[in-house]
């Protein structure tokens, strides 16, 4: 049974794939605030304590991370900051701290976004450190080595975040099936590249 640790296992997409690796592994569910294990990603040092409690594990899934969604015009300096701190940064140290405790063969998993190829007003942030995830899961495949793979999952719009905005769901994916996309990947042979979670999948 594999070890696997959920980043961000507390939030809506962690849960959810805490509940779909079920009894098929043995989940360290790790989060700010309401989980076994608390880590903060964007501290480098909270994310040492964590792998220094935990110890080795198969794989790590992170599902973390904020990046703030503003018009062009009302970003500041702090926003930029927040954005490149938690969702970019927070995901290289995770790979960066993480990967010597990832059993050969294991895999990172992390999260970026479909603004990174397609963005829309307000976008600015989110596009540009989803794009940096991007770019720096193609590297971190070639260099961590031992055949520990890198990949991330661009989830698209999930469902019941649409309907908790007052928006049309039926373009999104509910929970489940995108946590499906993060579950398969424990397996696959993919590496150096961002899965896009689509219907169907």
């Amino acid at each position: 049974m594999k070890r696997v640790l959920v980043v961000g296992a507390s939030g809506l997409l962690g849960r959810s794939i805490v509940k779909v690796l079920g009894d098929t592994a043995e989940v360290v569910a790790a989060s700010r605030s309401g989980s076994s294990e608390i880590v903060d990603i964007t501290d480098s040092h909270s994310i040492e304590q964590l792998f220094a409690r935990i110890g080795e594990v198969d794989a790590v899934i992170c599902v973390a991370g904020m990046v703030p969604f503003l018009p062009w015009q009302e970003t500041t300096g702090d926003d930029w900051a927040t954005g490149l701190a938690s969702k970019l940064m927070g995901q290289v140290d995770l790979v960066r701290i993480g990967a010597p405790f990832v059993r050969d063969g294991g895999a990172l998993i992390l999260t970026t976004g479909v603004l990174s190829e397609h963005p829309i007003p307000g976008s600015s942030i989110v596009t540009t450190v989803n794009s940096a995830v991007d770019g720096f899961v193609r590297a971190a495949a070639i260099e961590v080595g031992r055949g520990v793979r890198v990949t991330a999952v661009s989830p698209g719009w999930i469902s019941e975040t649409m309907e908790a905005m007052g928006m049309d769901s039926s373009a999104g994916l509910p929970a489940a099936e995108v946590a499906g996309v993060y579950a398969r990947l424990l397996d696959e042979d993919v590496t150096g590249c961002s899965v896009v979670a689509a219907k169907g999948m």
